[in-house]
């Protein structure tokens, strides 16, 4: 409303003016030209002061709206399963968050206020073009019609070529982010020449995607100057003339010639604001398939709870395949509550397929896991996470102290429940070492970290936890014998009063387990305690021997 009245009130500034030279032709008194600037300067103040107003409001509005929807967007990937970020570039979301995000932000503000001061300098000033003369009038907005249409023709042009720049600036981000969080690898296989040379490739092909759409953009302004100039030319042609002819007054003309330089200023800057627009709008669609996007693992609309978990595990008749290649076929197998069972086979066989569909990372493609007799797809997700702490093969650590590492998983927890956990993980005998010790803030990823020390500091997470299941895969494979050995013995009394799943390559930590799953070609193949399938010299035994062998081939080499 303030911008409407705001623009109103710039209309009325060539009427003052108009009849101020009229006036003076008449021969008027300074006391009648001081009324007209008074009235001239009084309409600049209250026309500025709303303007002000108005953009407050609208900008004020896009911060808004920019601030929420990055929250909105950072709720949305943390609703997002891992389907999502299994076809998604990282980069390519940050891109996404932060700079399209700003596009739609300039799109609700300065592209809106100028496409409203746009409209509505050319409605009030049309009119106000009309009293003093329609011929007159008509001439100034003849071209009109034809940036319209110009407009129309290039918006989709524009728009996709827009959206390419973005997808390639998405792709480029996407390559800075795996460098810089591959900087190890790059430096140790002497790759930075190669990275590089990548890295320039898909710049290169950033700016050729830029230019193809500066080219489009860049067809405004020339076409603006000249329709702008002729509807001048026209316009002091027969405005001229009428003048001359007695038809219009002076100081009509010039009110006339005032209306038509107030329409040019927002019509030479449709170039810059159509520009704003589409980028908006390619932007706000790059954002929106990010916020239209389902898990494909979500919550279930009849909700069953578990009041007083035990921990038995099921695996009934379930089937899994990625993609159409089948991981696991027709997996049956039951772990009593309070039971440990160890996981093995080679690489590929399934074993974290298997526990990613406890954890409801995903779900199987044929059959039922069951906990305690329930389906997890009746469960909420936060409830079945509670129940379970999971230690993943790749522990992944935040650029925060170790202490809140560890804390992630119950930040409200007792100082003694933090030393218990940072104990029985071994992650004690590191602490001195450290410069501030359990307070030290770790790098990016935990980059200051050895990988014994960041899966210790995965299985303290666990431990702090102290869920009623607790699965391990291949969680101390960067741990030293000595130290993994102490670590288990740590572990026992903490095993026995849970269900645990040990998925692992070391046999001192699969003897830990009351019972043991061999998976071969996606399947189970057998089941047994260490010395049962020992005897049976099938798939476990074959896997025991290697291990046997490797463990003394390593000792020999040390």
């Amino acid at each position: 409303m303030s911008m409407l009245v705001a623009s109103g009130l710039v209309m009325l500034g060539p009427v003052v003016i108009g009849r101020a030279i009229d006036a003076v032709d008449r021969g008027t008194s300074r006391s009648e030209l001081a009324q007209y600037f008074g009235i001239l300067l009084m309409l600049a103040v209250v026309e500025g002061f709303l303007r002000f107003l108005a953009r407050n409001t609208i900008n004020g509005t896009s911060r808004r709206v920019e601030y929420a929807m990055r929250d909105d967007m950072a709720r949305q990937f943390m609703r997002l399963d891992q389907s999502f970020y299994i076809r998604s570039q990282t980069g390519d979301l940050m891109a996404r968050c932060t700079n399209d995000i700003q596009r739609v932000r300039d799109l609700a503000g300065p592209a809106t206020v100028e496409i409203g001061r746009a409209l509505t300098y050319l409605v009030i000033g049309f009119i106000f073009m009309l009293t003093i003369d329609v011929t007159l009038a008509l001439i100034a907005v003849a071209y009109f019609p034809v940036i319209a249409i110009v407009m129309g023709r290039f918006r989709q042009p524009v728009e996709r070529k827009y959206r390419e720049v973005q997808d390639q600036f998405g792709e480029l981000a996407n390559r800075v982010q795996e460098n810089i969080s591959g900087i190890r690898a790059i430096k140790a296989y002497a790759q930075e020449d190669s990275e590089t040379e990548t890295f320039a490739i898909a710049n290169r092909e950033l700016m050729r995607r830029t230019m193809n759409w500066a080219v489009y953009m860049g067809a405004f302004w020339p076409l603006m100057i000249f329709c702008a100039g002729a509807s001048v030319v026209l316009v002091l042609w027969f405005g001229g003339r009428a003048v001359v002819a007695g038809e219009m007054t002076v100081g009509q003309f010039v009110q006339f010639l005032s209306y038509l330089a107030i329409l040019s200023a927002p019509l030479m800057s449709v170039g810059w604001t159509l520009t704003m627009a589409q980028q908006g709008l390619a932007s706000l669609r790059r954002v929106t398939e990010v916020f239209l996007a389902e898990p494909l693992i979500s919550d279930p609309e009849n909700e069953k709870h578990i009041n007083e978990p035990r921990g038995e595990i099921e695996f009934r008749n379930v089937s899994f395949s990625y993609y159409d290649e089948p991981v696991l076929s027709e997996v049956n197998l039951t772990i009593p509550a309070g039971a440990t069972a160890a996981l093995v086979g080679s690489t590929g066989a399934g074993k974290t397929t298997l526990v990613n569909l406890l954890v409801r990372l995903h779900d199987p493609t044929e059959g039922q896991v069951l906990l305690d007799g329930v389906d997890i797809r009746d469960l909420p997700l936060q409830e079945l996470r509670e129940l379970i702490g999971f230690v993943p093969q790749e522990t992944f650590l935040f650029s925060e102290s170790l202490r809140d590492n560890v804390a992630l998983s119950r930040e409200d927890a007792l100082d003694a429940d933090l030393d218990y956990a940072v104990e029985t993980s071994q992650l004690v005998n590191d602490l001195p070492q450290l410069t501030h010790g359990i307070e030290t803030v770790l790098g990016e990823r935990g980059v200051t970290l050895s990988g014994g020390q960041k899966q210790r500091t995965a299985l303290a997470r666990a431990l702090l936890k102290a869920p009623p299941i607790v699965v391990l895969d291949d969680a101390l494979s960067h741990v030293d014998t000595h130290t993994e050995e102490e670590i288990l013995r740590r572990l026992h009394d903490f095993m026995k009063q849970r269900t645990t799943i040990i998925i692992a390559h070391r046999t001192s930590t699969l003897r830990a387990a009351d019972f043991i799953v061999a998976l071969e070609a996606n399947r189970i193949a057998e089941i047994g305690t260490h010395d049962e399938l020992l005897a049976l010299g099938r798939v476990y035994a074959n896997f025991y021997r290697r291990q046997l062998l490797w463990s003394r081939l390593r000792a020999i080499s040390v």
